[in-house]
């Protein structure tokens, strides 16, 4: 790692809360309330035939959300989000694909 990861990593609290909007998480054994996350909303995943397709997602820090899994509820004040797959977790922040 550079230097430059240890201080976006050290400094990754502080982009959240610039960034993220307060949401409620939902999983299974496992609830918090205002945790920051950021939405993304065409984020490029490919499919099992290679067919590149944009879906939503949220990435939310692992120190507020320590487990995630299909199924858990990511609650906005608009909408009610369901997490479909982990798409990147590097043990500081994990991206769900939600829908």
């Amino acid at each position: 790692m550079s230097a430059f990861d240890d201080d976006v990593l050290s400094d990754l609290p502080s982009i959240y809360a610039d960034a993220g909007d307060p949401v409620d998480y939902e999983g299974s054994g496992f609830t918090a309330s205002a945790v920051l996350a950021i939405k993304d909303n065409s984020f490029e995943v490919y499919d099992q035939d290679q067919v590149a397709m944009r879906v939503a997602t949220f990435s939310v820090q692992t120190a507020d959300v320590p487990t995630s899994r299909q199924g858990d509820r990511i609650i906005t004040p608009s909408r009610t989000w369901t997490v479909q797959e982990i798409l990147e977790d590097d043990g500081f922040a994990r991206r769900l694909w939600v829908s």
